[in-house]
This record gives C-alpha cells, structure tokens and sequence, in this order.
C-alpha cells in the first residue's frame, strides 16, 4: 500500500497534466480543452489552423520563415476578431483580438514577438522529446498522410504524437491503443463544430489524455483517478421533485447562491446531479448550473426516460461583485417535471465517476404516478 501512496503522490494534478500536450494546429478545439481543464500552457499552435501538408513543410523547414519580415498578415473574421495569418506555411492563428477597438499595427507588432518567442520554445520541446502532440485527424487523411506528419515531427526529436479520432455516430470511444514506438491513437465522441471550437466534448477528452498521459509517463491509469474529496458546500443528496413554474413555457431555476469567498476564482469546479425525467414531461431541457464562465457540461438527454441519468456542468466563480449560483435548470412550462438526487459540487472540469441511484430512490410516489400515466 505504501507503494501506492507515493505513486499517487508524484502524479500530478489534471491541469499540470494538460500543460503536458501540445496541439499541432488542427484548430483551436484542443486549446480550449487545456483551457477548460485549468491549464494554459504557451504553445506556437495551441489555437491555430494548420492544413497538414503546410505543417509537414514547416515542420521540415523548422518554420524559419514563419515571422519572418513581410510573412504576417491580420485578418479580419466574420466573427469580428483578428486571425494572423502566415502568407509562407497557411498558419491562421486566432489573435482573440476583436477588430473593433484593436490597434491594427500594435496587434501585429505582438504577433511578430509572440511567434519568435513560441517558435524557439516549440524548437526546444521538439528537441527534447518531452511533450505529447496532439493532432485531430482531418477528414480523408490516410495512414500514410499521418506518417509523412510523423516522420517530420522526429527529425527534430523523439516526441510522442496522439492521433485523435472522432467516434461515428451512436458508437463508442476507442480506448487508446499504442500503434507505434512514438504514436498512440483513441478517439473523442465528438468534434467541436466547424466554427465553434470552444464547443467541446469535454469528458471524453479528458479520458483520452489521461490514457495517453499514463502511457507516456509510464504510470498506471489508475493512480490518475482524482482523489476522493469533500464536497466545496453543503448541498442536497436527497431525492428532491421539480416542476416548471411557469404557465408558458420559460426557464425555471432550481439553484443555491455560491459564497465566492470560499472558492479559487482561477479554478475550475464542476458540479453533478443524477436526475430522472418521467414518461409524460416534454420538457425542453433539463440541465446543469456551475458559476459564471461555463466551461464543460452535460445536459440531459430528454430521450432517456423513467431513469436516472447523470448531468453536470463545469465552470469558474470568477471574482465579481454579483454571487454566482449552482444547481439545476428547467426549460419547460407547469406541466414538465423532474426528479433529482446526489448533488456534488468540487474542484475539478469533469465529475467523479458515481454509479447511479438504485431504482427504490425514485421514491414510492413518483413510481405510483409513473405507472398511472400522471
């Protein structure tokens, strides 16, 4: 047992672990990730787009001519931000700089050193080996599209590549799966919409980085598993009923104050209910609440019925002067209904695993009305 304790004690924390990848510019969906997951690491490509064979060419060429004079141009999106685009390798990077109030040659002067500063650390790290890179795989890329990819990322060092997957729809994650020395390959359930990379699908990231951390580091997937820990507050575990509190269908709150005073502003923390929508409620959505800037969530899924499904919600207190809340959300008029249990809330960006409640937690009464249609 002793062993295990220090094993545990050396592994580091999810945020420190996500500071240990680093994107080669598939686009911006990992950056996020990391960003959610409390870690925000520097990177040259962390929120870029990068088509493969211009990567493969500036990997080859060590990017010497990306920033160089006359190689950077911004320009300006349709969602009204800056991207900086290098004219030589096709590297759109999002500057997260709205046009409107942004000093156009000010901008661009901190891209040229922001690039010339990144460019030498992502030198380093390819040097030495010691970071994960992670690439999505692009739509039609082969195996051997993949390889060129690979081949140029070791001339400059023995780096480990994670090749991510997205899983077709309705099927499960592939676990991860070691397909050579330096490559490991999983899948996520889904990827990020096209012009929505902040929209992850965050617990199956999470799992497959935590995979893909232990092989490389050599330690077991198990002494990753989070600690167990007190809830942040004191919230309900018991079986509680709700119903919508409007006539016309609206938004109805089911939530509890958060004293900020108690939690790191800088920190992610999520917050997880089990909860059961009966047969005849057509409600809109149900879901979870988690402070001011959500980061990863899980609502329910309103074609599970008649049983209990985990939601959930991840995000920061921040450190206004307005009390954010925690708790649940109903979507729904006066006739839509739901049940919940076991809230938790702790630090953290995914919930702990928990097996769901036993069927008699439902509650005598709400199985009687399920079997009277009422």
């Amino acid at each position: 047992m002793a062993g295990v304790a220090t094993q545990k004690a050396t592994v580091p924390g999810l945020a420190a672990r996500m500071a240990a990848f680093r994107s080669l510019g598939g686009n911006c969906e990992f950056g996020f990730v990391q960003r959610y997951c409390g870690a925000e690491p520097s990177g040259l490509l962390r929120f870029s787009y990068t088509p493969l064979d211009d990567l493969i060419d500036a990997l080859e060429t060590r990017f010497e001519r990306y920033g160089a004079p006359s190689d950077l141009v911004l320009a300006p999106t349709a969602t009204g931000v800056y991207y900086c685009r290098s004219r030589t390798y096709n590297i759109w990077s999002n500057t997260q700089r709205a046009v409107a109030g942004t000093d156009h040659d000010a901008l661009l002067e901190r891209e040229y050193g922001r690039v010339a500063h990144l460019k030498a650390r992502m030198l380093a790290d390819l040097a030495t080996g010691e970071k994960i890179l992670v690439r999505k795989a692009d739509a039609g890329q082969t195996d051997a599209d993949f390889q060129r990819l690979a081949e140029a990322v070791w001339r400059h060092g023995p780096s480990t590549l994670l090749r991510v997957r997205e899983a077709a729809p309705g099927s499960a994650t592939e676990p991860l799966r070691r397909t050579g020395d330096l490559v490991l390959e999983g899948s996520v359930r889904r990827f990020a919409p096209g012009e929505q990379a902040w929209d992850v699908e965050l617990e199956s990231w999470v799992a497959l980085c935590d995979a893909a951390y232990a092989a490389h580091a050599g330690v077991a997937p198990a002494a990753l598993a989070t600690a167990p820990s007190a809830d942040a507050m004191r919230l309900p575990h018991g079986t509680a009923r709700h119903k919508g509190r409007h006539r016309e269908r609206g938004l109805s709150a089911f939530t509890k104050l958060l004293d900020t005073t108690r939690f790191d502003p800088a920190k992610p923390y999520v917050f997880s209910a089990w909860v059961r929508i009966p047969a005849h409620a057509l409600p809109e959505r149900v879901f979870a609440v988690m402070g001011r800037e959500r980061l990863g969530w899980c609502d329910a899924d309103l074609t599970i019925r008649n049983r209990w499904q985990r939601v959930w919600a991840a995000g920061r207190v921040g450190d206004g002067t307005d009390r954010p809340c925690v708790g649940l959300g109903l979507i729904g008029d006066a006739g839509d209904r739901f049940e919940s249990r076991d809230w938790h809330l702790r630090e953290g960006a995914v919930p702990d695993w928990s097996a769901p409640p036993p069927p008699e937690a439902m509650g005598f009464f709400a199985r009687l009305r399920d079997r009277l249609g009422g």
